[in-house]
């Protein structure tokens, strides 16, 4: 270049200011000329020397340039979110990295120069652009925690990030988005939302107390049976301890299992819950421990199961062994009270014949003692009344067919009072018989009206025996109504009747006695109700009780 310089200076001196030849100019310079030509030269040599530099600085930054956009260009690209830019104005894509592409199933090629209109439903599209918008408008990042798109893919939730890029002027020139990917980390979520309310599902409706418990006993969590059935709300229930729901022997039975349940983290026991009311719950009871991942039991869960009805038919099932064990001894002692009144039946009647035999002797004595005929004739009388004692015992004891008669109530009952006369001597009881029945008779099995008579009549009499009177008093008493039956009452001057057993004295195994079964009253009603009749009390009587019953007039009386 300052060559160049040199001869277009020798070129113009000489075409344009004739100064001589060429030749002459380039061999025979003047002093003036060579050192013009000189700094000529010299200028141009050190401005093509500037030029290069020059070219040379801008070829490298353009070199580092393009170096440096190839590297922002590859970590875009790279970015696991998806990074999209749009222009401000029409909010077309101008960039969109290779996860975005990814994302959307579509390339770059499609996705710059369009519109969120272009590709996604138009109520998708409405709110994209509104919340594009909304950042150029306020100029200041926005965060979306979760919108839906749907792609080529098919539905994607995402969490995107808009902010604005501003010019020199603090104009909005660009729309920067960067989107996450959130639809594995939704649907866990949404799965994880649906586990729970099946388990919260499962949970309340399952048909047990149940409560999670922490290693203090501290209530965490309950289910909605256990509140619906023990009468507490959820709050009255969460935060407190779990022995505070139970009866204070349970309390020391939690006491005791508690330790075993921390450190093998399972235990059962029966345990008391006492509900809101104070009603108390028979509970069997099941801790399991919930160890964390270190294998330290953090929780437990207890599973209560209401076995009350259970307990109660368990100890029922044992009160009725029991007194099927005392009928059945009371059957074999009956069996044998038959044949032992068989046996002394044979001796009595010898008795009778030694006491006949021994007063026709006396009798035929010169000069018999009137004490001795007296004293033979006491003895024989009273081996008939024992002997006709042990028949009615047979009688009472014996098994058959139970065939219905015409019988005299009123002859019944003198029967039975006589039956059971020692009985009442040794209490200090009076009974007094009242006929009022006129004569009439009721078809009935005689042994079976006998034994209510002797239930209701034994009834009367542990009932002034336990009473504060000094002496007993029973009335047995008919009289004739008219519906044509003869109503037969027990009244006695004893304890009365209690008041929790007024619905149900004629139930099976229900009594008020330390020794009794509870089945007098209730065999007494079935046979009444046998004969076409009805047994009764008057639970309003004060001074005593009054038992009685109703039987039909027989038709040939």
């Amino acid at each position: 270049m300052g060559l160049g310089f040199y001869v277009a200076d020798i070129i113009i001196d000489v075409f344009v200011f004739r100064s001589g030849a060429f030749i002459e100019e380039l061999l025979n310079p003047t002093y003036h000329e060579v050192w013009m030509r000189t700094s000529v030269l010299l200028v141009a040599v050190t401005f093509a020397i500037y030029v290069q530099l020059l070219l040379r600085r801008e070829r490298e930054t353009s070199e580092r340039t393009k170096t440096a956009e190839n590297f922002l260009n590859s970590i875009v690209d790279n970015i696991p979110s998806m990074v999209f830019i749009k222009d401000a104005k029409e909010l077309r894509f101008v960039r969109i990295n290779h996860t975005g592409e990814r994302l959307l199933g579509l390339s770059s090629q499609k996705l710059i120069g369009k519109s969120d209109y272009d590709f996604f439903p138009v109520a998708q599209a409405d709110f994209f652009t509104h919340k594009d918008r909304e950042v150029l408008k306020s100029g200041i990042e926005q965060n979306i925690p979760e919108e839906v798109i749907d792609t080529v893919l098919g539905k994607r939730w995402l969490h995107t990030r808009k902010v604005p890029i501003l010019d020199d002027k603090g104009q909005p020139i660009y729309l920067l988005g960067i989107s996450d990917d959130i639809t594995k980390a939704k649907e866990a979520e949404t799965e994880l939302k649906e586990t729970e309310i099946r388990f919260q599902t499962l949970f309340d409706s399952a048909a047990d107390f149940i409560f999670v418990i922490d290693p203090e006993g501290k209530i965490i969590e309950t289910n909605r049976y256990a509140c619906e059935h023990s009468g507490y709300e959820k709050d009255e229930i969460i935060g407190n301890n779990i022995k505070k729901f139970f009866t204070s022997k349970s309390q020391d039975t939690c006491d005791c299992n508690f330790p075993g349940l921390r450190e093998r983290g399972y235990n059962r026991a029966d345990i008391e819950f006492v509900c809101k009311d104070g009603h108390i719950i028979q509970m069997e009871c099941q801790a399991t421990g919930v160890p964390d991942e270190s294998g330290c039991f953090t929780s437990f869960l207890i599973i209560q199961r209401d076995v009350t009805d259970k307990k109660q038919a368990e100890e029922e099932i044992q009160r009725q062994q029991s007194e099927m064990a005392h009928v059945i001894r009371l059957s074999t002692m009956g069996e044998m009270a038959s044949g032992i009144a068989h046996e002394l039946n044979q001796p009595l009647t010898a008795l009778i014949s030694y006491c006949g035999t021994a007063a026709m002797l006396a009798n035929s004595l010169p000069s018999p003692s009137p004490q001795l005929g007296e004293i033979l004739g006491r003895a024989e009388k009273q081996a008939h009344r024992a002997g006709q004692i042990i028949w009615h015992l047979r009688d009472f004891l014996s098994k058959e067919d139970f065939h219905k008669e015409p019988v005299d109530i009123d002859r019944v009952i003198e029967g039975v009072i006589e039956f059971i006369q020692p009985e009442l001597k040794n209490r200090n009881v009076k009974v007094e018989h009242h006929s009022g029945a006129l004569g009439c008779k009721v078809m009935a099995n005689k042994v079976q009206i006998e034994q209510v008579l002797v239930n209701l009549v034994m009834n009367s009499l542990e009932a002034t025996n336990g009473s504060e009177m000094t002496t007993g008093h029973i009335i047995v008493q008919t009289r004739l109504l008219p519906n044509e039956s003869i109503e037969t009452t027990v009244t006695d001057n004893g304890s009365g009747i209690a008041a929790d057993m007024t619905d149900k004295m004629f139930d099976p195994f229900q009594t008020s006695k330390s020794s009794g079964m509870g089945m007098g009253l209730s065999i007494s009603r079935s046979i009444i109700e046998e004969h076409g009749g009805k047994i009764w009390t008057d639970a309003q009587h004060r001074s005593g009780a009054i038992f009685g019953f109703n039987l039909p007039i027989a038709s040939d009386t």
